[in-house]
C-alpha cells in the first residue's frame, strides 16, 4: 500500500509537495530537492541534498539511494528486485531500460551502483540479472550499449540448454564508446578506454585502449562449459538451470 502512495504522490503532484509528502511517508530526502512528474513504486528512499529527478521515469524497483547532486533525467525505466545507488554527482541520463526478472527467474540480491561523477547517457539497455557496479569518474558514453549479466549455453543436439550468470564490475576512470556489448561475469580495469561497438566478453585487465577484434572461434560444447562453471540450482528454486561464472573464469 505504501508503495502505490508514493507511486501517486510523485506523478501527481509537483515537486515542492511531492518532496514534503514523501518525507510525511517516512522517507529521507534532503535539501533542496527537485522530483518530476514520475512513478516512484519502491519500497526504500533516500534522497540527500540537492538531487534532481527529471519527469516521466518510472520506477519499480526495490531501493533507491541517491547521494548529494546525483541526477537522473528523464524517461527511463526502471523495473524489478534491483537496488539504485548512486554517489556524489552520479548522473544517469534520458532513455534508459533498467530491468531484472522476478525472484524465482533470478535470486539474491542485485545492485546498480554508480560512483562519484559516473554517468549513464543516454538510451543503453542494462541487465539486473546479477549486479552492475561502476567505480568513480567513469561513463557508459554515447548510445544504445547493452550490459548483460545473463546469458544462454545450448547443448549440440536436444532442447538441453543452461543459463549462465554473472556480474559486471566498471573500475575508476574508464571511457565506454556507443554501442558496446558487455556479456557476463567481466571486470574492467581502471582507466581502460573501449571503442565504439566493442563487445567485452573477458576480462580487461590493463589501463589503455581497447577496440573490437575480429570474430574468433571457440572450441566448445555444454559439457565443457558446465565444468567450469558453479550450479546453484541446489541453493535457490529457480525455473531454469543455472550456471554461475565468476570475474575470474573464462569459458
Amino acid at each position: 500500500m505504501k508503495r502505490t502512495i508514493t507511486a501517486c504522490i510523485a506523478f501527481f503532484f509537483p515537486s515542492v509537495i511531492s518532496v514534503q509528502l514523501l518525507r510525511l511517508l517516512g522517507y529521507k530526502i534532503g535539501k533542496n530537492v527537485r522530483i518530476g512528474f514520475s512513478i516512484l513504486k519502491v519500497s526504500s528512499l533516500t534522497i540527500q541534498d540537492n538531487v534532481r529527478i527529471g519527469h516521466f521515469n518510472i520506477f519499480l524497483n526495490q531501493n533507491i539511494s541517491l547521494a548529494q547532486n546525483a541526477k537522473i533525467g528523464y524517461l527511463n525505466f526502471f523495473k524489478g528486485p534491483v537496488q539504485l545507488i548512486l554517489d556524489q554527482k552520479a548522473a544517469i541520463g534520458n532513455r534508459n531500460y533498467i530491468t531484472r526478472a522476478r525472484i524465482g527467474v533470478t535470486y539474491g540480491e542485485s545492485i546498480l551502483k554508480l560512483g562519484i561523477l559516473t554517468k549513464i547517457t543516454t538510451g543503453h539497455h542494462l541487465d539486473l540479472t546479477c549486479s552492475i557496479s561502476f567505480g568513480n569518474y567513469s561513463i557508459l558514453a554515447g548510445i544504445r550499449s547493452q550490459m548483460w549479466t545473463h546469458g544462454y549455453y545450448h547443448s549440440d543436439q536436444g532442447k538441453e540448454r543452461i543459463r549462465i550468470d554473472g556480474e559486471i564490475k566498471i573500475g575508476n576512470n574508464v571511457y565506454v564508446g556507443s554501442g558496446c556489448i558487455f556479456n557476463p561475469g567481466v571486470k574492467v580495469a581502471d582507466a581502460a578506454h573501449i571503442g565504439g561497438g566493442s563487445v567485452i566478453s573477458k576480462n580487461l585487465e590493463k589501463p589503455g585502449m581497447y577496440v573490437s577484434q575480429g570474430l574468433r572461434f571457440i572450441e566448445n560444447d555444454i559439457k565443457k562449459v558446465k565444468s567450469k562453471l558453479q550450479n546453484i540450482n541446489d541453493e535457490y528454486n529457480l525455473v531454469e538451470a543455472v550456471y554461475v561464472k565468476k570475474i575470474n573464469e573464462d569459458i
